[in-house]
């Protein structure tokens, strides 16, 4: 008996230290706002909250230049804000697109405290979707999406089941969260996702209500044909390995694309190259958006 108490006990311990680790990462600290849309007129900045489908209050920027085309939602990572897509929203707008940036819970200027890594991030973009849909200036007809890392994977899970989300690109996501999750044990911590990944999947269905395994882009992607999907992944990304956008191009239907950037890491595609990255994603809008 006293080993099987000692057994519980060391188990219990791996398991409790295991869930602290993982729900330190769900409290982040915020990463200030360190520019504006100074790029950008008065008349063409409008700055804005709208909540969730859950309550939830989002700040974000509505930036018109021609109410006549077609809109893209950019979608940020996680620990950034929408400062980080300025440059990415500029190259937009220089195209002619209107964009509307957001920041997601937890993020910037945006309500709420804790971070799911994409799962109920799902309401913001649900959120952001409703509150363009009932802006007068906006046309009734597809928005682009374009989203990085979390921001990619919660607005491709969006998609999946909301056609006004016309033509999707995703910057560096995971396939699937519960391999996600067990990579960044392994890469953060040293730690085999055996048992460690259990003990991380509990806590997650714990604080979440929902399994890892559940928040799959693997199976979102599946459902977004005839729609087109692009695809950009860095060939040494440590946070997300290439082989998880393998996955997700050969999951999805056609029409599709995927772009893989040597030598760069996690999101780095456009900095290595912003012209370049400018020019794919206003190549890929001008074809099924505008």
């Amino acid at each position: 008996m006293a080993l099987l108490e000692i057994l519980f006990l060391i188990v219990f311990w791996a398991w409790f230290c295991t869930a602290v680790l993982f729900l330190r990462q769900t409290f982040l600290p915020r990463a200030p706002l360190l520019s504006g849309p100074i790029r950008w007129s008065e008349q063409q900045v409008q700055a804005v909250t709208f909540p969730a489908t859950d309550g939830v209050r989002l700040s974000g920027w509505k930036i018109t230049v021609d109410p006549s085309r077609p809109w893209i939602i950019l979608c940020h990572g996680l620990g950034a804000n929408r400062t980080d897509l300025l440059d990415i929203a500029s190259g937009l707008t220089n195209a002619r697109y209107n964009v509307f940036l957001f920041d997601f819970r937890a993020h910037g200027e945006s309500e709420g405290r804790t971070t799911s890594f994409g799962w109920i991030e799902q309401r913001d973009v649900e959120g952001a979707l409703v509150f363009l849909g009932s802006q007068p200036d906006v046309p009734d007809r597809p928005y682009g999406v374009f989203g990085v890392s979390m921001g990619g994977a919660a607005a491709v899970m969006v998609a999946a089941r909301d056609e006004r989300l016309g033509a999707v690109v995703v910057d560096s996501i995971y396939s699937n969260l519960e391999d996600s999750l067990a990579h960044h044990l392994q890469w953060l911590y040293r730690l085999p996702r055996l048992p460690f990944g259990w003990f991380v999947n509990t806590a997650y269905r714990l604080r979440f209500g929902v399994w890892p395994s559940r928040v799959a882009p693997i199976v979102a992607v599946g459902k977004l044909s005839p729609r087109p999907l692009l695809i950009i992944h860095g060939e040494q990304d440590p946070r997300m390995p290439l082989e998880a956008a393998k996955r997700l191009f050969e999951a999805a239907g056609e029409p599709k694309d995927l772009w893989i950037l040597p030598t760069t890491d996690h999101s780095g595609g456009f900095y290595l190259n912003p012209d370049a990255y400018l020019r794919r994603l206003t190549d890929f809008f001008d074809a099924h958006l505008a």
